[in-house]
Parts: C-alpha cells; structure tokens; sequence
C-alpha cells in the first residue's frame, strides 16, 4: 500500500453508496456492465491524505487490486463546503477497485465527497 493508504474494512456509507449507484449510471456506457457489483462492494482501504478516496472491493475480498485500471466516469463537481473536486472511478481486474475524489486547486485540509447535483463531465 502507498504511504497515503491505510487499510480500513467496512461497508460503504448510504452517501457513498449513492455517489458510487450514480457514477456508474452515468459513467461511460462500460460502467453499466458494472451495475450488478454496487451492492456487492465495500471498502478495503482509504486515503489518509484528508480526501475522502476509498479503495473498494467485492465483499469477501479484504485487499484492494493493484493492476492498472480503466475508468469508468469522470467528474468534477464541488463538496458541501465549496470546495472544487474530481471525482473518477476505476475498475481493476473487471472489478470496480477505487472511489477516487481530488481537490482540484491546491486545497489542504479535509474535504468530503461532492454533491451528486454539481457533477458534470469534466
């Protein structure tokens, strides 16, 4: 794991879940065919760099996947707090693998995921 990674064994959170639902029905017509794993999903690992970024995987599995990974959508949107983001989801081994959120300016500090209604392509 990177130094910005800690591991971290949970389900996701209903904002979360509902980001991840909205990702994939937007996301490119591939993310679709991923539709089946949503409820099957929950997080094995998170950002500790103050982004709320997770790494996923299917429920059983207690690792996150490391190959490289296509994406699924692309977004930027902004947080609760105005705070500009980017918002990608990949997948790894035809698995959805990470919910990665960014600060699009030089932003310190924590910040949390966007709202579903800001989101537009980027």
């Amino acid at each position: 794991m990177s130094s910005f990674t800690e591991p971290e064994h949970r389900p996701l959170t209903t904002e979360e879940s509902t980001l991840l639902d909205w990702l994939i029905a937007n996301g490119s017509p591939e993310a679709q065919r991923y539709s089946s794993q949503a409820s099957k999903i929950g997080v094995v690992g998170r950002c500790t760099c103050g982004c709320p970024s997770l790494d996923l995987a299917l429920a059983g599995n207690t690792e996150r996947t490391t190959e490289p990974s296509g994406i699924l959508a692309d977004f930027d949107g902004t947080t609760d707090d105005g705070v500009p983001v980017g918002v990608i989801l990949h997948a790894r081994e035809g698995q959805i693998s990470e919910l990665e959120v960014y600060a699009i300016s030089d932003f310190e500090g924590t910040f949390g995921l966007p709202k579903i209604q800001s989101l537009k392509r980027s």
